[in-house]
């Protein structure tokens, strides 16, 4: 109902979202190589900050970008990247914890204002379908609020363009679940929840490491989790690992400093930071067990505004492993 008038906008919109991409990284190139692993956001957790956007990273192939997790900016991200709601391919959820899934409302009904009818695959945990049905649903008003009038035969419906699956409960072996001719994506569960057993939230939250394999390059994607032997036996022999970081001392400092968090929710607060995440250290030894080719540190935590010293979190690392160690910036690409 809003395609005639929008149809010429969006062409001109996808054009100027089109243009060449040049890395941060000091060693790009002048334009974007054919595989790249993009950060488009690199803050951990549910805090908006000046110069690190919420976690969203895209493999970018021939072209074509495939996003795991979508926290807040992603699609401003993805202007800054060159990247069209034209090039988006498919998009896969590590997790459901806010900061990592924000953004997919937004992406869903951008995309179908711009025309893009081809059901788009949206692969993540548990709850994935039911989010993107419900996502669907909140965003009825918007579909039904249309610029302009069109025929009922030339009406896309917002579900129409959107394929959602969620992943098995239990996947303790590395396991294909998604393919196509530039890329092959495998997905393990990793260990970044610990609730108690029969639980409602353990009957419930699953997180997931993604391993990425293209013609040029494999990829893994912690996305977030302690010390896993399953992350581990996904990354081997990887020539990329991407992993979430935290400083421990830094984010106690930050909780401890926080004005709004009740002084009885700090103990589980600090429990859930030192089991299931990932300190330097624990990174390195993941790389070393999985002889991985380099590590790049993304989802840093606390990762704030005026941090300075940010050696802290690739020297743990390189005190265990011995190959190259990247702390990402927003927009780096790999």
């Amino acid at each position: 109902m809003h395609k005639t008038l929008v149809l010429g906008f969006s062409l001109v919109i996808c054009s100027l979202l089109s243009s060449p991409f040049v890395c941060n990284q000091a060693m790009a190139q002048e334009s974007t190589p054919s595989v790249s692993f993009i950060t488009l956001g690199t803050g951990g957790g549910p805090v908006i900050r000046q110069q690190r956007m919420e976690p969203a990273n895209a493999v970018l192939i021939d072209g074509k970008a495939y996003l795991f997790d979508t926290g807040s900016g992603t699609e401003r991200q993805m202007v800054k990247a060159g990247i069209s709601m034209t090039d988006v391919e498919a998009i896969f959820l590590s997790h459901h914890h806010i900061d990592h899934n924000a953004d997919l409302g937004q992406l869903i009904s951008s995309r179908w204002l711009f025309n893009h009818s081809r059901p788009l695959p949206i692969i993540g945990p548990h709850g994935t379908v039911d989010m993107v049905n419900h996502l669907v649903q909140a965003f009825h008003p918007t579909a039904m609020a249309p610029i302009g009038k069109t025929s009922p035969e030339q009406t896309v419906k917002l579900a129409d363009t959107v394929s959602a699956s969620d992943l098995p409960m239990e996947m303790n072996t590395a396991t294909e679940v998604y393919r196509d001719d530039r890329i092959r994506v495998l997905a393990i569960t990793n260990d970044h929840y610990h609730f108690p057993e029969h639980s409602a939230e353990a009957e419930y939250a699953r997180s997931y490491a993604f391993r990425i394999e293209t013609p040029e390059r494999s990829y893994v994607y912690t996305g977030d989790t302690g010390p896993s032997e399953n992350v581990i036996a996904l990354a081997e022999g990887a020539d990329v690992l991407v992993s979430e970081v935290i400083d421990l001392e830094r984010m106690e400092h930050v909780l401890r400093s926080a004005g709004d968090l009740p002084a009885q929710a700090l103990p589980a607060m600090l429990q859930h930071m030192q089991q299931n995440h990932l300190t330097p250290e624990e990174v390195g030894n993941i790389a070393v067990a999985a002889n991985v080719g380099e590590v790049v540190l993304t989802h840093i935590v606390p990762g704030m505004d005026n941090e300075t010293g940010l050696d802290s979190y690739t020297n743990g690392v390189s005190n265990v492993f011995d190959g190259p160690v990247s702390l990402a910036r927003d927009l780096d690409c790999y």
